[in-house]
């Protein structure tokens, strides 16, 4: 997808260690071009907000949810406002096509993905889990203000852990199936009773699970990342300004910082290894987005070790202009340069970072 846009752009991230890959391509995966429709639906106004992002197994699709959307695309005044949740094809370079499927209604400010390709969207007040199409709910869990969810394998079981932003609670269920299909969710562990309160929790967001199965949770009120024993057992904590969202890249933890617009790096032992930057002049971006709302918020990591993708929530295309997407009747020359939109910004960028093995 770099090539696709002429966009390949190397920033030196400055790893305080030797962490193999030292650069990154830059690219913008996917974006909300507001000219065009998806499935008849159009851009102009809707969806915005992309904040859950997750990968499927093999690394082929992406899944995005945004938290600002329409039942009623004609009317969006006087329609119902819900959100969305796209199923993208990662090996389509155009975005429109890219959108295999889309689904109207659930608002998921986190998204999982099991070894068997359900998706668990954190709905709020439930946990939604559908087929990897989005076409069938196999269940729903209810919650209070869920706002993070991880699933995992802890032996032969399938477990799902959710935090509850507003109570500072950390969920384990047990999932049962049958077949292909979750057919229930039970409470289980932390002393049998599948609930623990996070000592200092202020605002539970994102939550991951580690190889070694122990639960990482963002705080962004907090401004820390918690870290427990699947037993329950904290193993501490570490400061980190405003993190929203984690994911894992063999043992490194990988945090956005929303209004920091900056990724952390923390290793297994719990210490900061590096900063990363978005290359926003490169890319072409705004860097504050829109109303200085934009924000580093969902991130997916790619099986593999071959980089990741990250949710630029309310973001847009810089000096109300964009190189990006279809050409269409407004596509135009602006200084001798070609803009898709030279008269108004693109939205809701999801960033590509791949590795780069620098030459001997």
């Amino acid at each position: 997808m770099a090539v696709l846009f002429g966009l390949q752009f190397f920033f030196m991230p400055g790893l305080a260690l030797g962490q193999g890959a030292d650069a990154y391509k830059w690219s913008v995966q996917y974006l909300i071009d507001h000219t065009q429709s998806v499935f008849e639906r159009s851009q102009s106004i809707f969806p915005r907000q992309n904040r859950g992002l997750a990968i499927s197994p093999d690394g082929r699709f992406l899944y995005a949810g945004y938290n600002r959307s329409v039942i009623n695309p004609a009317a969006p005044k006087s329609s119902v406002s819900v959100g969305e949740i796209r199923k993208i094809d990662l090996r389509v370079p155009d975005y429109e096509d890219a959108t295999l499927r889309l689904l109207v209604g659930p608002r998921s400010k986190s998204i999982a993905v099991d070894d068997e390709g359900r998706v668990y969207l954190a709905n709020g007040t439930s946990i939604m889990i559908y087929d990897a199409d989005l076409f069938r709910k196999q269940w729903e869990i209810p919650t209070t203000v869920c706002e993070g969810v991880a699933v995992t394998r802890e032996g032969r079981n399938l477990v799902l852990y959710s935090t509850e932003r507003k109570t500072g609670m950390l969920n384990r269920w047990l999932l049962q199936k049958t077949g292909k299909k979750i057919t229930d969710a039970i409470p289980d562990g932390f002393g049998g009773i599948g609930q623990i309160a996070i000592s200092e929790a202020k605002s539970l967001r994102g939550v991951a699970v580690d190889r070694k199965g122990r639960i990482w949770i963002a705080d962004s009120e907090a401004g820390k990342i918690f870290r427990v024993e699947k037993s329950g057992t904290p193993l501490g904590s570490i400061d980190v300004k405003t993190p929203i969202a984690l994911a894992f890249d063999g043992e490194k933890c990988f945090v956005t910082q929303e209004l920091e617009r900056e990724i952390t790096i923390i290793d297994d032992n719990m210490t900061v290894i590096g900063t990363l930057s978005v290359p926003w002049e490169e890319l072409e971006l705004s860097t504050n987005g829109n109303n200085h709302t934009g924000a580093l918020a969902g991130i997916a990591i790619v099986p593999g070790g071959k980089g990741f993708y990250v949710a630029n929530q309310g973001g847009q295309t810089a000096n109300q202009k964009s190189t990006y997407g279809r050409r269409d009747k407004f596509t135009d020359f602006v200084n001798g340069k070609l803009y898709m939109d030279p008269k108004n910004d693109d939205n809701e960028p999801i960033l590509h970072a791949v590795p780069v093995v620098a030459t001997p």
